[in-house]
């Protein structure tokens, strides 16, 4: 039978074959006599040799391991380990039979060599196949041995690398666990191999959580820690570096790795493991501040058993030799840390000390506290305060009433009032909160409340913040009525000003590629969490009482602290949502009654205008210049509106689920029915009742008059007067109705088509002479029939044109019927072309609606994150269309405009020109396909917000191709246009001053003055279309996508200035001159400190003072004063080298000597830069 098996050795496939027949291969095993069997070895040794050989491997430099150079060769050894594998099975089968087995010496040569091999190979199927043998033979009675010894320390390193491996689970962890007494086979003092990749096993375990959070892992390295010195060094080294660098969590489970490994040493590993020890505690006070802070951690658990006899006999020893002098430290960090750990092991007190001894230890150790507290760093008594209250919650039964008395006044006459730095206080007061938690001491703020009462308006939000915690912890654990002590008044103060504060940095929209070094931060989460604690504070007991007390106790304070009471609403958190909802729908009645009365009824009087109420300043001209009476009353209903909105609001998902119970809708519908929000449409208190509707938590079914209000006012967004409107409440309630979508499609559609348009016609009519304004601003409709017609299809949106369409041709017909009754076939045709040309009209008109409607709609979308995935999840083709498109539609204009050089006409620049050559004055417009300042403005804000999402997010998560290089370029491209054109009168420009009002001769051209006109609102498309653009500009510069080094701004500013120039010289209207003026100096200073605050400028300090000088000669006197230092001061700090600045404004005159026709502006700016620096001076020497 042997023979046969020697037959099929000889060749892999029967070699295969024959490891598949397990049963006919173990009857086999069990005919052979051990001398046959000792044959199959040898000659299955040889022929693995043959395939193992140098010839059949080669070396992967890479990864520095073997690798077979055919399959067939390592398909040979995996079917010997399987071979083997089967044998060893036969062993277990007949092991009953064996008090001991032992191996052929040829079987233990093979063996090993399959051993040695392993291990060079790093296969994983050949380690997984070969680990299965190595278990198989431990599971055998097997005879001590050389062989038996390695083999057990081969089973110990194959389960260390499969746990360590991704496939590793818990089985592999708790079979290692069970095996952990073969690590006594390890020969520690003769270097070996094996050795090596047992400890570096070993150390790679405690990278991985699966192996350091299993129980069983645990117990194992803890176990192998304590085998020798060298592992003890690998495992402690690789522990130090993880817990600099794991989380806390992580750390957690060392602390029980290292303290078991301690509990279970002895003799000399034990003085091997509490020197590491001591090591840990040196990290812990000399390592800076956050690492010293974890391996404190890590020395956590031996702290918190301090109580066991043998912990504190180690901490004395190892602690009381390096405390006592580090306290001391020069260092304050050393100094901080050593307090850290002194609060931990307070008092460090040789626990075998005799009593009288000990209390001079204790004793010791108070005189530490009170001389830390004494130390200059607020850190450090930050760090003594902590240390103060945790001695005194914890130990306060032994503490004497004396030490007691000492231990509060320190903490409130030195570390609250006497150094008075914030951190300390908030760390005091963090352990007052504590110490309110425990039964045992808490009694004694009964005593020191009136000593530290005064904290509650301390001007440190997190003091504040804290003691209210405190004092809601006290109301709770000893008195309800504790909160009675407190100085109400000047909480309400605070409260307010702090709510104001809230919603002021609400608003503050931060670019994130700005260096904000000038802002002072405001954490607007701790804030917030002030206002909900200090509400609940407030009304601790307000809500003890029925319905009609709480509503009255509402308007009493409401009509005394107004901004407070909206407080309370939006923050209080003690009032259940039930409670809330009543609380509200009394209010909200009370408030109904009130605005009815007659003294009242001003506030729902609809205003003739109907969007009058949404002016930005109606309220003010309305209220604040008439009647303070009337404007009180208009705060105390609003006000009262607004508690109600905030008590409406659903503040978790536990209380929406509420919300939508059958019991609670009902009772909506039935309290707030839509008669009294139709009434306030159109009234003052529109707003307001209107932010209610957002939150009352019901459909569409139960307000369809105010769906249909709100379907009108969208769909007349064109006229620009409820843009407010739709933007706060009407969009909202839609999008929450569901109701938004079908907006989303038309008005996305209508922007594809318009921006279809636009781009098939740009090369039609480009050049116009003599045009009329009026149709130089509906140039992108002028010829859009079939488009037109398309965009215009729909009627709702212009029904005041065509009520007045209407009634033109009644009074035109009826006219012409009173004039001639007869008219013969010409009149007809001329009436007919009459009719067309009317009619194309209306369609221009309704077209240019629906433009600017979908434009203003979308702009307000896209502002706001949570219309978003509607907007480009259902459409992000068309947007990634009007993208693309408007880009090179943006690169036209721009070259269209800028690629030749620009010529003001002379006759427009000079009085003294003939006036015959006006006829021939060469004018050269160039007609746009944008030419209405609202609408580039609405294009290219969602043109950047199109991109900037578009680019960041949508696309690239969708995989939506799109060649963001070339739209870049382009970008790019457009500012090298706007940099490289030349004006050929630039000094003529420069130099004047404009007409003279007095000159009549002038003035009474009438071709002159249209030739004016044209050219004033040709100037004023070009400026706001190249300022508009620097939104993009600043973009691009923020993603680093513009070479920055390449890129003459200097020019850029310049030339916008210089088209503001001509416009100047041209317009008849002053004020709107200047308007125009202040708008491009603002968005220039804007983008200057962006541009500024790039990285780039950090070191081309030329550049930028180039930049800067531009950008104030062309600074007029009609600037405010206070903007320019405002914008001083930022640029200040935008510059690293402030001497060179400094120097720069002090010689702002002088350097520009040689420009005389700017002269007044230069010193103008001059004696503001001069008056600045010399505050900084007077600054400096104070």
């Amino acid at each position: 039978m042997y023979q046969k098996v020697l037959d099929n050795i000889k060749e892999l496939p029967e070699f295969k074959l024959l490891c598949k027949k397990k049963t006919e291969l173990l009857s086999i095993f069990k005919s052979c006599k051990n001398k046959e069997i000792g044959e199959i070895w040898i000659y299955l040794g040889n022929k693995l040799e043959e395939h193992i050989n140098h010839e059949k491997l080669k070396f992967d430099e890479e990864n520095k391991t073997l690798l077979f150079l055919e399959e067939k060769d390592r398909q040979y050894l995996l079917c010997c380990i399987s071979f083997i594998f089967l044998y060893l099975q036969h062993l277990e089968n007949n092991e009953k039979k064996n008090k001991h087995i032992s191996f052929d010496e040829y079987f233990e040569a093979l063996f090993n060599k399959i051993t040695e091999l392993q291990f060079m190979l790093s296969d994983k199927d050949v380690r997984e196949s070969f680990g299965k043998c190595l278990l198989q033979i431990c599971e055998l009675n097997l005879k001590d041995s050389i062989f038996s010894e390695n083999v057990k320390i081969n089973v110990l390193l194959f389960l260390l690398w499969r746990c360590c491996s991704s496939e590793g689970k818990g089985v592999d962890i708790s079979k290692l666990k069970k095996y952990k007494d073969f690590c006594k086979y390890i020969k520690w003092e003769t270097p070996e191999k094996t050795i090596d990749s047992f400890c570096l096993l070993c150390s790679y375990s405690l990278n991985l959580p699966k192996f350091y959070e299993n129980a069983d892992g645990k117990l194992f390295l803890s176990y192998v820690w304590l085998l020798h010195e060298s592992i003890a060094s690998h495992l402690f080294s690789k522990m130090v570096h993880n817990t600099v660098l794991l989380s806390y969590e992580a750390i957690n489970h060392y602390c029980e790795i290292i303290y078991m490994a301690w509990k279970n040493s002895s003799g000399e590993m034990q003085f091997v493991v509490e020197n590491q020890i001591e090591y840990l505690v040196q990290f812990s006070i000399k390592c800076p501040i956050k690492i010293a802070s974890r391996f404190r951690y890590l020395l956590n658990i031996f702290h918190t058993n301090k109580g066991d006899k043998n912990v504190n006999n180690l901490i004395f020893k190892i602690y009381d030799p390096v405390i006592w002098r580090n306290l001391m430290s020069a260092n304050w960090k050393i100094r901080f840390n050593t307090v850290c750990i002194f609060q931990l092991i307070f008092p460090i007190v040789d626990p075998c000390i005799k009593n009288i001894n000990y209390l001079q230890e204790m004793e010791k150790a108070y005189n530490a506290l009170f001389d830390m507290c004494e130390d200059e760093n607020s850190c450090v008594l930050q760090a003594i305060a902590k240390c103060i209250c945790y001695v005194i919650n914890e130990l306060w039964e032994i503490i004497s009433e004396e030490k007691r008395t000492k231990l509060f006044d320190t903490l409130i006459n030195k570390l609250l009032r006497g150094k008075s730095y914030d951190n300390v206080k908030t760390e005091v007061v963090l352990g007052f909160c504590e110490m309110a938690k425990n039964k045992k001491i808490n009694k004694i703020f009964i005593q020191i409340f009136d000593r530290i009462k005064y904290l509650i308006n301390d001007k440190c939000l997190r003091v504040r913040k804290n003691f209210i915690i405190l004092v809601l912890e006290l109301n709770k654990n000893i008195n309800p009525s504790f909160s009675n002590e407190i100085d109400y008044n000047e909480l309400n103060k605070r409260i307010t000003k702090d709510f104001f504060t809230f919603n002021i940095e609400c608003c503050i929209k931060k670019l994130s590629y700005l260096k904000q070094e000038h802002h002072e931060k405001i954490n607007n989460k701790e804030i917030c969490e002030f206002l909900r604690l200090a509400s609940n504070l407030i009304t601790y007991s307000m809500w003890d009482c029925d319905i009609k007390e709480q509503a009255k106790k509402c308007i009493n304070l409401l009509n005394e602290y107004p901004v407070l009471m909206i407080c309370i609403s939006k923050f209080s958190t003690n009032l259940k949502l039930i409670d809330r909802y009543n609380l509200a729908c009394v209010l909200f009645e009370i408030t109904n009654i009130k605005l009815r009365e007659e003294d009242n009824m001003f506030l729902l009087k609809k205003t003739e205008d109907k969007n009058k109420v949404h002016c930005k300043n109606y309220l003010k001209k309305c209220l604040l210049s008439k009647d303070p009476i009337l404007n009180k009353k208009f705060i105390r209903y609003s006000s009262l509106l607004i508690c109600i909105y905030n008590f409406l609001k659903l503040k978790n998902d536990d209380e929406m689920e509420v919300c939508n119970s059958e019991h609670v809708q009902e009772f909506l519908k039935t309290q707030f029915s839509e008669k009294f929000f139709i009434d306030s449409i159109n009234t003052l208190m529109q707003p307001y009742y209107f932010k209610i509707l957002k939150h009352i938590n019901l459909d569409m079914d139960n307000y369809l008059s105010i769906h249909k209000y709100g379907y009108r006012q969208l769909n007349s967004l064109y006229k620009i007067k409820n843009e407010n409107l739709c933007k706060s409440y009407i969009i909202p309630l839609f999008f929450k109705w569901g109701m938004l979508e079908t907006f989303f499609k038309k008005n996305i559609e209508c922007l594809n088509k318009s921006i279809e348009y636009i781009f098939s016609n740009l090369n039609a009519n480009e050049i116009v002479t003599s045009n009329n304004p009026e149709d130089i601003d509906n140039t992108a409709y002028s010829e859009c029939d079939g488009s037109s017609s398309d965009i215009a299809s729909s009627s709702s949106y212009s029904d005041t044109v065509e009520k007045s369409g209407k009634e033109s041709i009644i009074k035109e017909g009826i006219e012409k019927l009173r004039k001639n009754k007869k008219t013969n076939e010409t009149d007809y045709i001329i009436d007919d072309n009459e009719g067309e040309k009317k009619r194309n009209s209306k369609k221009k008109q309704l077209a240019n609606q629906k433009e600017m409607n979908a434009l203003i709609f979308l702009s307000i979308v896209v502002k706001k994150k949570k219309y978003h995935n509607s907007l480009f999840k259902n459409y992000s083709n068309i947007i990634h269309n009007f993208i693309c498109k408007f880009n090179y539609i943006l690169l036209h204009m721009f070259e269209k405009i800028y690629m030749k050089d620009f010529i003001l006409p002379a006759q427009l620049i000079s009085k003294h020109n003939d006036e015959k050559k006006i006829n021939k004055m060469d004018i050269d417009i160039v007609k746009l396909p944008l030419y209405d300042k609202i609408k580039i403005e609405k294009y290219m804000c969602l043109y950047v917000s199109f991109f900037f999402f578009g680019f960041n997010m949508y696309f690239k998560q969708n995989n939506i191709s799109c060649d963001w290089n070339l739209l870049i370029s382009n970008t790019t491209k457009c500012i090298e246009i706007i940099n490289s054109i030349k004006f050929i009168n630039e000094i003529e420009i420069t130099k004047n001053n404009g007409f003279s009002k007095n000159d009549h001769s002038i003035s009474n051209s009438i071709q002159l003055e249209d030739q004016k006109r044209e050219w004033t609102s040709y100037i004023s498309i070009i400026i706001h279309l190249t300022i508009y653009f620097l939104d993009m500009v600043e973009y691009t510069i923020s993603m680093k996508k513009l070479d920055i080094e390449y890129t003459d701004f200097n020019n850029f500013i310049k030339n916008i200035f210089l088209f503001y120039k001509c416009y100047e010289i041209i317009s008849n209207d002053q004020k709107k001159t200047i308007e125009l003026y202040l708008k491009i100096w603002n968005r220039l200073r804007s983008f200057l400190l962006v541009l500024l605050n790039f990285d780039y400028f950090e070191n081309k300090l030329e550049n930028k003072l180039s930049i800067v000088n531009t950008f104030f000669l062309f600074t007029y006197d009609i600037v405010p004063k206070k903007n320019i230092e405002d914008m001083l001061k930022k640029y200040h700090l935008a510059y690293k080298q402030k001497d060179t600045f400094s120097d720069f404004l002090q010689n702002f005159k002088k350097n520009n000597d040689n420009i005389d026709y700017m002269e007044s502006h230069i010193k103008n700016t001059q004696e503001i830069f001069d008056n600045m620096l010399s505050q900084k001076m007077k600054t400096k020497r104070g």
